[in-house]
Parts: structure tokens; C-alpha cells; sequence
């Protein structure tokens, strides 16, 4: 290892011993210590929140951004609802149908919402409503190049540095109760043994009527009472009668092994525990699975009629495991 050395005549941050800082190299020839400027003091060495900064910028990430990017997020926050009210002229109303969120409890933003809706024959109307953060981010933007370099979220132990600044990604964009919100939907008429008898998807505008913990749908699921219990067990009836279906056709469960770290005040990791799953989780994953297959049938299909056109579809797939890993498995 070699020492950096570094140019405090540019430095304008007073250093002291054991900090972390980012630096930036200057040169480096072999014969001499590579010369490095001070780009950011992360913090004092042995501190959690350091030492998880440290990491995240050791990958190339970056938990603040461009002065720029910050400027059209403030923008679009401090405009937002003019803006909502007039893209609401032009879109599908769903405000007055019952909606609802359910996320885990430490959960910042909302990103899906469901809805229910009676219908005569004993039929219902399922939304399933996705954010529609592609309205507020528009190519050429400083949040688009932003966006793109970012490429997505991403998840630590006890932080998330998103993809889109909080204005947008826990605000603007964030399907919070009691506010409009512009949404993208996929919209079934569905009957209570999980078929869907029509299909619809819309750019949206949606009114959350509650923000629901998965503990708090799955109470309510359990004592058959409380807050919006009837739209709650039709939707249990019908993600039942789903997930059944996708059973006898050979789907398979990895679902029950995913685990969570217990933190103290300080970030210091004190135990893992397995994730509790509970059938609320299996629900909400019933209806997004059934937007997923339904939105691939409906492009599949209109490809095949206009193959004329060349339709190209973004998708992602689980391609067969290199044999090493199955023996890692193994």
C-alpha cells in the first residue's frame, strides 16, 4: 500500500486525524505517493454511518445529488398540485373508487396501490395503480440523466438511497392517503374465482383512501372487521383463488426465506431474524404478478397484430443457473 498525499493548498475542509474522506487522484507515477485532492469528509472512522457512506461511495455511489437535480425536484414539489389538477382533465378518474395502500411498516414511499370496486353479476373491478414517476421525469431533464446514471434504488440495512430525489420519490410520486396522485393503471373486471373476464390499462389519476401496514390489512383480514374489511376479504378471496390456480399450474414459493438485521440506536447489528410472511404479503404479490402476466399478454397480443411494426418489449427474465452454483446451493 502507498500513502496519499494530499494538496491541502486545495483542501478547503480542515482534516484531523482519523477521519474518512473521499479523494480524488490527482497523479501517480510509481516513483513518488500518488498526490490526491479532498473531495468530501465522510466522517470519523469506527462510526456507523461513516463506515455505511464509505461503503456505498466505495461502489460508486453517491447519497447526495447535483445541485441541479435538486433545483427541478424543488420545482416540480413546489408545483405539483396545479400540475396534478391539469393532467387530471386528461386521465381516468379513480378518486371516488375505495383505494388502498399496503407496505411494510418502515416503508418511505408507496409505490403501488390497490383498488376494488363492485360491479353487477357479482363482479368486481380490481385496479392495480403504479406511481407514475415517468410524467415528472422527462427525457433531457437534469433527473432523467440523473436517473439513468443511478439505474435504480438501492436498499441497505437500515438506508435507502433512492434513484429520484425525496421530493419526487417520497412526495410527488409517493401514493400517500387523502392526496391525488397521478398513477399508471392496469384495470380488471374480474369474478370471485380470480378470472379475468376484461382488461384496461390507463395512465391514471387515484385518491389513496388509506395507508395500510401489512400487520394492520392483516388484523383487520383476521378479525373480519375494521377498516375497509369488505374490500379487504373480497381481495383475500380472489389473490386465494389466484395463487390456487398458479399452484395447480406448477408455480413454485421461494418466498419464505428472506431475513431482516436487527440494529441498536447506534447501527451496531445485534441479531438476524427471519422475516415474518403473512398472507397480507401474499395478496398484495397475487395482484402484482397478475398486472405483470396481464400487461405481457396485452403486448404480446398486440404485437401479433402488427408485426409490421416491429414492437420491441423490455422484459426480464431467470435464465438457467450456471452448474457452479448449483453445487453451491448444493
Amino acid at each position: 500500500y502507498r500513502p496519499f498525499s494530499i494538496r491541502e493548498n486545495l483542501t478547503k475542509t480542515e482534516l484531523v486525524p482519523n477521519q474518512k474522506v473521499l479523494v480524488r487522484l490527482v497523479s501517480f507515477t510509481g516513483a513518488a505517493d500518488p498526490v490526491a485532492d479532498v473531495v468530501e469528509v465522510i466522517g470519523e472512522a469506527g462510526v456507523h454511518r461513516t463506515e455505511m457512506n464509505a461503503i456505498v461511495m466505495e461502489h460508486g455511489f453517491r447519497t447526495e445529488f447535483p445541485a441541479e437535480v435538486a433545483r427541478e425536484a424543488q420545482e416540480i414539489e413546489q408545483n405539483h398540485a396545479s400540475i396534478i389538477a391539469a393532467e387530471a382533465r386528461v386521465r381516468a378518474d379513480y378518486r371516488e373508487v375505495t383505494t388502498m395502500t399496503i407496505d411494510p411498516v418502515d416503508a418511505k414511499d408507496f409505490d403501488d396501490a390497490l383498488s376494488l370496486r363492485p360491479l353487477e353479476n357479482g363482479e368486481y373491478e380490481v385496479g392495480i395503480h403504479i406511481a407514475d414517476a415517468t410524467f415528472f421525469v422527462r427525457p433531457g431533464t437534469a433527473l432523467d440523466d440523473e436517473a439513468v446514471r443511478r439505474g435504480t434504488s438501492v436498499y441497505l440495512v437500515d438506508a435507502t438511497i433512492p434513484m429520484l430525489p425525496h421530493e419526487l420519490s417520497g412526495n410527488v410520486c409517493s401514493l400517500r392517503a387523502d392526496e391525488d396522485r397521478l398513477a399508471f393503471s392496469a384495470v380488471f373486471r374480474m369474478n370471485m374465482q380470480g378470472h379475468v373476464l376484461d382488461r384496461r390499462f390507463e395512465k391514471s389519476i387515484i385518491r389513496s383512501n388509506k395507508r395500510f401496514t401489512y400487520e394492520e390489512a392483516q388484523a383487520v383480514l383476521d378479525a373480519e372487521a375494521g377498516p375497509y374489511a369488505e374490500e379487504l376479504l373480497t381481495l383475500r378471496t380472489i389473490a386465494r383463488a389466484m395463487r390456487k390456480s398458479r399452484e395447480h399450474e406448477g408455480a413454485i414459493d421461494f418466498g419464505d426465506n428472506e431475513v431482516k438485521f436487527v440494529l441498536d440506536e447506534n447501527g451496531v447489528p445485534l441479531g438476524v431474524v427471519r422475516k415474518e410472511r403473512i398472507e397480507t404479503n401474499t395478496l398484495i404479490e397475487e395482484f402484482m404478478l397478475l398486472a405483470n402476466r396481464e400487461v405481457a399478454r396485452h403486448v404480446t397480443q398486440l404485437a401479433e397484430k402488427v408485426p409490421e411494426h416491429g414492437m420491441v418489449f423490455l422484459y426480464r427474465i431467470h435464465d438457467e443457473p450456471k452448474e457452479d452454483r448449483i453445487d453451491e446451493l448444493a
